[in-house]
Formats: structure tokens, sequence, C-alpha cells
């Protein structure tokens, strides 16, 4: 199976790798791992993505992220921003989409992954981030708007802190 894998973090094993769109793009034997240069609007913005998008023909995205307070894999079906930032403010309308797009029904199920909703508070932050009793995230909830917003269908996972 082909895939695109999104994440802020690269993969540790790869075949080769290439620049684009302000972000590097790592070929694996099953797909391609897409990494932003960096965490800013520079490469994280709708120009971007929607440019990402039509180069790989991507009609869904994987994205990848580090959360805090879940001991299983769990699918993100939702989040809350509580980063204080939001990478299309600004930036839209971006081409034919609208300038405020719907937000609603954002991430879809994988299999039968337990669903949850995550807090997204920012790389910055992520590492000292302690919400009583909720699944603390680094980045989904800043980048899954983004790939919605341009018309690519999110799936999004945690992977696993290492302490």
């Amino acid at each position: 199976m082909n895939k695109t894998v999104y994440s802020i973090h690269p993969p540790k094993k790869f075949s080769s790798k290439k620049k684009a769109f302000s972000h590097v793009v790592y070929h694996q034997e099953n797909g391609h791992f897409i990494t932003p240069d960096e965490f800013s609007g520079e490469g994280i913005n709708p120009m971007n993505f929607y440019n990402l998008r039509d180069q790989f023909s991507l009609e869904s995205i994987l994205i990848l992220d580090r959360v805090k307070n879940v001991e299983n894999d769990v699918c993100i079906m939702d989040h809350v921003n509580k980063s204080e930032f939001n990478f299309l403010t600004g930036k839209t309308p971006h081409k034919d989409l609208p300038a405020v797009p719907d937000m609603t029904h954002i991430y879809h199920p994988i299999g039968d992954m337990e669903q949850k909703v995550v807090h997204t508070v920012g790389p910055d932050r992520f590492s000292n981030a302690e919400i009583d009793g909720e699944i603390i995230s680094e980045s989904v909830g800043l980048i899954a708007p983004v790939w919605h917003y341009v018309g690519v269908k999110v799936f999004a996972r945690n992977f696993h802190v290492e302490d």
C-alpha cells in the first residue's frame, strides 16, 4: 500500500529524500514521509500544502503526532487548539478555497482504533505541558486544519513519546 505520512519529526529509515515547498520529502518503500523544514508559517501554510497535494497527487494523509497521557495507540478524531496559534490565520482565502473554511469533521477513523480527542499545545510547550486527565498533543491540531482546508482527507494517530 502506497501511503503518505506527515509529521514534524523526520523518519529514522528512508531510501532517499528531496526538498519540496519548504518541506523534506523522504521516500520509503511503501510511500512518502513529509516533514516541514521548520515548524512555522513559512512551511506550514495553505500554499505549500496545496502544492504538495498536487505534486504528490494526495487524496489523503496520515498525520503522526507525539502525545502524552495515553498508553495505547489511538486514532485522533478531534482536537482542542491550546497553542494560541493557527496556520490558517491570514492565509485564507487561497486560490478558489473559502476565506472561512468549514472545520467540522476534519478527521477520519482508522480501522477499529480507539478514538480520542487531543489538546494540542505546540512543540514549544509540549515537553512541559500538563493538563489533568486530558491527552496532550504536540502538533496535530495545528497541521490537520491546513490539510483539510486544501481538500486532503486527514487521518491522525499518536506515536509514543520516549521518556
